[in-house]
């Protein structure tokens, strides 16, 4: 029988690298289009109440169970919701105790390798002092003294590929931070509680050394729930909301939003900075809920090829969602272009 020659299938390199090209390029079409969530978890102190106990004495027993049910959620939920950082709105504690530092280092560990993460320190979180004669009687921020830096400390984030450095060399209070999502750059600015005018001075300068990152800034107490700038109060020394709005915030043409926890309850304000850029500036704080605020957290889910931005509040413990306005909403934010004119150096 006389052999057959194979058939001479010898592929076209060109035709060959264009649809290479077309594939990779329709897969990175699609990464930059995909839709990508950040998570805010407000304030947490009444989970972590230890030292006086009163939120078990209010709600009758333990709370932590709240606290890690959020970042079991997180870590769970991570690729379905395409979840690209963690925000902690301050208030990790109640007292600055020990205790409850530790309550809240293992709770924020479950996404450690998972989810990238940051937390701001809340007036809780610093300067606790023994008031009057009551034994549950106490105040907070009387002065800078946390032990945020012994439980979260520089070392443990020095490395990661989203930290960008500190205010003060080895301590965490004010940081920044960067990361990429659907073709963006994003910084993240966690400043202090009341932070000082110089903390605001290094926030300036870290945002205008990154003209092309899209600016989240990160800090306890900013807007009430009226939608108010907050203005004064506690003893330690800083800014609030007017102060880090016309000091900071409202000066650079590449910061769109504003995360903070402190007043019981949820606001929404958009502004106008300096540059006519809008800001979204957003408050959820459920503490005075049942059991301390029983998991409610907030998640917003950037839609890119919409420029928009969904805002959902939601409970893992119970799995359910509030509906009201103030609670589930939409944002318009820019994102099919640049949101700064020129490039990181």
């Amino acid at each position: 029988m006389k052999k057959l020659d194979a058939p001479n299938f010898t592929p076209n390199r060109t035709a060959v690298f264009f649809w290479l090209a077309v594939m990779f390029l329709a897969i990175g079409l699609r990464a930059e289009t995909r839709p990508f969530t950040l998570v805010v978890l407000p304030d947490t102190q009444c989970y972590c109440d230890t030292r006086h106990a009163q939120s078990a004495k209010k709600w009758g027993g333990d709370l932590r169970r709240y606290f890690f049910d959020q970042t079991r959620w997180i870590r769970q939920n991570a690729k379905r919701l395409n979840i690209a950082f963690v925000l902690h709105e301050g208030d990790i504690t109640q007292t600055d105790h020990p205790d409850e530092w530790e309550i809240a280092a293992k709770a924020m560990s479950v996404l450690d390798g998972k989810v990238p993460y940051v937390l701001c320190l809340g007036n809780h979180d610093m300067g606790y002092r023994k008031t009057g004669n009551s034994p549950d009687s106490y105040s907070t921020a009387h002065d800078r003294k946390t032990l945020f830096n012994k439980y979260f400390p520089y070392s443990k984030y020095q490395k990661l590929d989203q930290f960008g450095g500190t205010f003060t060399a080895g301590r965490m209070d004010n940081s920044y931070w960067r990361f990429e999502a659907s073709g963006m750059k994003f910084l993240i600015l966690s400043l202090e509680f009341k932070p000082r005018d110089e903390v605001l001075e290094w926030a300036s300068m870290v945002t205008e050394k990154h003209p092309g990152h899209r600016t989240i800034a990160l800090t306890h107490s900013y807007l009430d729930s009226q939608n108010k700038l907050t203005k004064s109060g506690y003893p330690v020394q800083g800014n609030l909301g007017e102060g880090i709005w016309k000091k900071f915030v409202s000066q650079h043409p590449n910061i769109f939003m504003v995360l903070c926890g402190h007043v019981l309850g949820e606001g929404r304000l958009t502004s106008k900075g300096k540059a006519g850029n809008p800001v979204h500036q957003l408050l959820c704080d459920y503490q005075g809920m049942k059991n301390g605020g029983e998991s409610w957290l907030r998640y917003m889910t950037f839609y890119p090829k919409k420029n928009k931005i969904e805002v959902f509040t939601y409970n893992p413990s119970l799995d359910t969602f509030m509906k009201g306005p103030k609670s589930r909403f939409a944002l318009q934010y820019q994102m099919s272009k640049p949101s700064a004119s020129t490039a990181d150096k």
